[in-house]
């Protein structure tokens, strides 16, 4: 902002004693603020979420992948340096920074990053994205991500009874065992039922 000072000196002039004449000059710094969908998410935020993309939402182990963009906007008046992001945490190996920022920023300006989610095994995943910059009150910008591995779960039903995979027993409940139809005349059929238990798409051949 705005700093003033007055600078005075003695002087054997006599009408000019003390000499004195205002000075002033304005303090700009860098000021960094992270984005996601639009949303700020604040320096060392501990709670993702869907709103503002640090919730990656639940994706498939087996397959697929989740890719976020943040925004690194610099709403000061000179140039921020913006260091590249890095990922830690308990589960920092499913997240990975897929395409890092430019830098410097301009005042006022904005650069973007992308982290991309790849779970390795069910459940929820956690991490922290960090990157450096020069902002003088938020020089070490973090904030908590979190996505959810999920698998496809197959199970099949005849009579609304489960029938286990591998199964060498056929039986009349879940209607593996067709009982007893004629040979000269008539037909029996079954319907099964394909379930998916699981949190993301089953893909079925016939």
């Amino acid at each position: 902002g705005l700093r003033s000072a007055t600078v005075s000196f003695s002087t054997n002039d006599a009408d000019e004693n003390p000499y004195n004449f205002s000075i002033q000059g304005t303090g700009v710094d860098p000021e960094v603020n992270v984005q996601g969908n639009g949303v700020s998410i604040a320096d060392g935020d501990v709670t993702p979420s869907a709103t503002d993309h640090t919730d990656f939402g639940t994706m498939s182990v087996a397959s697929g992948t989740v890719v976020r963009t943040f925004t690194i906007q610099n709403t000061g008046s000179v140039n921020l340096t913006v260091n590249n992001p890095t990922i830690s945490g308990t589960h920092a190996a499913d997240f990975t920074v897929t395409a890092n920022p430019t830098s410097p920023v301009a005042g006022p300006g904005s650069t973007t990053f992308q982290v991309t989610f790849n779970p390795s095994a069910a459940g929820l995943r956690t991490a922290t994205v960090t990157f450096t910059n020069n902002d003088p009150d938020e020089s070490t910008y973090n904030f908590s991500i979190q996505g959810t591995g999920a698998d496809p779960e197959v199970n099949v039903q005849g009579n609304g009874v489960s029938i286990a995979d591998g199964d060498a027993t056929p039986s009349l409940t879940d209607h593996t065992d067709f009982g007893g139809v004629s040979v000269a005349s008539g037909t029996l059929v079954r319907t099964y039922t394909i379930q998916n238990t699981g949190a993301v798409n089953l893909t079925v051949n016939n």
